[in-house]
């Protein structure tokens, strides 16, 4: 496969990481204790637990369960005198103006319900029984909206210095608009709380009016969850599409060092599909292998958003003991941006991976479960598993032999 300009950039730094005890920019962990960020604009992702309770702990590792409801922030930069908390009501305005109604009236009315959706209490404590129905069926839940200094008087930075300065991180950006990233005084905070329904619709109607509304005020995009900072030019190339569902756009494959002495490779974002992020581990130091790596965790990626969608019958969403990757799910993960895959005639399809929870490390996203990608149990719990190898027989399998 053809690597796309992030994952060479990433994995180009990857064999240059000489210790553990770095984060996936490449930064001491000592800037950010025990691998959490000054500034968390996330609620906690709510998962419904299964309806069985699992004494045994390592057992439980082995069921992963989606969210039922989950949110996604972005954080709008922008220059000037201390700008004023946009309004519901401000917003409203704003995108009726850069949306016009005849080309846009499916999505402008979601828009503005989105817009006008009140976030309600954590767990719809002390609402009507009724009001709790109507929101259980219910997709787009509510709209957060503030405002912060980028540098609090004595206060750390809202978002810390080297991620506005790291290269990969602010890939998109000319040298013009990275110098004039620097300046920026304030961050205004949209966040929408939604659930994985209609092809995770809260996320997309989210992701339009961060852009209508950087567009109309000039204002740089920060992700907070994988640290990436885009003008709207990118953000709007990269914005999730329905029609595609294009999950490459939408996270970061970061590669780490391993304990073993090798690589392994982390997603960042899929708190945003209400999913748990991804890992396989035990991966060569070899940029090639890297890359075929990010293709097949991209791949569990998109069956992982497809596979979660919420159940409005209020149970719980668990992934499947065993998860099949097809060719085309890594295609789709890529949609936009690379050709097909070459055709394989030694390739089979498809490929049965399983999901392990693991212990929390402190390069996760803050509060955040990592699920690692495993051959499936009757393999990857006998005494001799090497998940080395089988991580390497994975990837001929859906990519074809090296």
């Amino acid at each position: 496969m053809r690597r796309s300009n992030h994952t060479a950039a990433l994995l180009g730094a990857a064999l240059l990481l000489a210790c553990p005890a770095r984060d996936e920019n490449g930064r001491s962990t000592a800037a950010t204790p025990e691998g959490k960020p000054a500034f968390d604009p996330h609620t906690p992702t709510v998962v419904e637990p299964p309806d069985t309770t699992l004494a045994d702990a390592r057992e439980s590792a082995h069921h992963v369960v989606f969210a039922d409801r989950t949110s996604q922030a972005y954080l709008l930069l922008l220059d000037g005198p201390s700008p004023k908390k946009p309004t519901r009501d401000e917003l409203a305005k704003l995108v009726t103006k850069r949306m016009p109604a005849a080309k846009y009236e499916a999505e402008l009315g979601l828009l503005h319900k989105l817009v006008a959706a009140v976030p309600p209490p954590p767990g719809f404590e002390g609402l009507p029984e009724d009001e709790k129905a109507r929101l259980m069926q219910e997709d787009l839940l509510g709209l957060h909206i503030d405002i912060f200094p980028m540098a609090p008087q004595g206060e750390e930075p809202l978002i810390a210095m080297e991620l506005l300065t790291e290269p990969v991180l602010t890939r998109d950006l000319s040298p013009e608009e990275h110098a004039a990233l620097l300046t920026r005084k304030w961050a205004v905070l949209l966040r929408a709380d939604y659930r994985n329904q209609y092809a995770v619709r809260g996320l997309r109607l989210l992701q339009t009016l961060v852009r209508v509304y950087a567009i109309e005020h000039k204002a740089f995009i920060h992700d907070p969850d994988t640290n990436e900072t885009m003008s709207t030019v990118s953000f709007t190339r990269r914005r999730l599409k329905a029609t595609i569902g294009n999950i490459a756009d939408q996270i970061a494959v970061v590669p780490f060092p391993d304990d073993d002495g090798k690589m392994r490779l982390t997603t960042r974002g899929m708190r945003r599909f209400g999913s748990v992020d991804l890992e396989l581990h035990s991966l060569p130091r070899d940029p090639a292998i890297l890359d075929r790596a990010s293709g097949l965790l991209l791949g569990v990626a998109y069956r992982m958003v497809r596979e979660g969608e919420f159940n409005p019958q209020g149970f719980a969403v668990e992934a499947d003991d065993v998860i099949d990757v097809t060719r085309r799910d890594i295609e789709q993960a890529y949609a936009g941006h690379r050709a097909k895959l070459a055709p394989c005639d030694t390739c089979a399809d498809p490929l049965p991976i399983h999901l392990v929870e693991r212990a929390t490390k402190p390069t996760d996203a803050h509060e955040h479960v990592v699920a690692r990608v495993v051959a499936p149990r009757a393999e990857s719990d006998a005494a001799e598993y090497d998940h080395g190898a089988w991580a390497l027989s994975a990837m001929d399998t859906l990519l074809g032999a090296q």
